[in-house]
């Protein structure tokens, strides 16, 4: 009789076991299906929000064309911000060609600014980025909000471009008694650099 109950203990419990496998199998089943599908969906939205558009134009001046959103960089320890704008391509006459710039601002106007724009082509061999000839272009010191710049060139099929915008600051560094020993400002150098984007 023992034996008999001790066999019942046993295939009571197996069963038990192989209930609950099932059970998890099923919630395992449940649960991947909806994490798979919401994973994909926002890959899906990331590659929609990252994609080229002919668009009307940003920020009220940047012209219109075909290209990517602005890049933007903040400063890591002080509230101001560079922004590379294009390549946005354009047709006229036949041809292709972009436009390419940059703006630097700070919260209410402080400091010193100065902006340096170029535009860059990626070489032949698919890593290294080349600044075209006559593309760089440098406005400022000036005290004020925005600085901006904008430039326009031809561009060729088949080659990939992005825009480059360097911003110098001079800022206060808000440092007690730095006018002791002529130490109240700090340069700062943000860098911007837009998506690469062709034709």
């Amino acid at each position: 009789m023992r034996r008999f109950g001790s066999f019942i203990r046993d295939v009571l419990g197996c069963r038990e076991i192989v209930g609950l496998r099932r059970a998890l199998g099923q919630i395992k089943r449940r649960l991947l299906i909806p994490v798979v599908l919401a994973l994909l969906l926002l890959n899906a939205g990331v590659a929609l929000a990252q994609a080229p558009t002919w668009n009307s134009g940003y920020n009220g001046w940047w012209p219109g064309g075909f290209g990517y959103r602005p890049v933007t960089v903040q400063a890591p320890s002080y509230p101001c911000s560079v922004t590379a704008y294009g390549p946005t391509f354009n047709t006229h006459a036949n041809s292709w060609n972009q436009n390419y710039g940059g703006g630097v601002s700070c919260t209410s106007g402080v400091g010193e600014k100065t902006l340096t724009i170029s535009d860059q082509v990626l070489g032949p061999d698919g890593h290294t980025w080349y600044t075209i000839t006559g593309s760089t272009f440098t406005a400022g010191p000036i005290g004020g909000n925005p600085l901006r710049m904008i430039r326009n060139r031809p561009a060729s099929l088949g080659h990939v471009y992005r825009a480059a915008a360097v911003a110098k600051l001079i800022v206060p560094n808000g440092h007690a008694g730095c006018s002791i020993n002529n130490t109240c400002f700090q340069t700062i150098v943000l860098t911007s650099t837009s998506r690469p984007l062709a034709p």
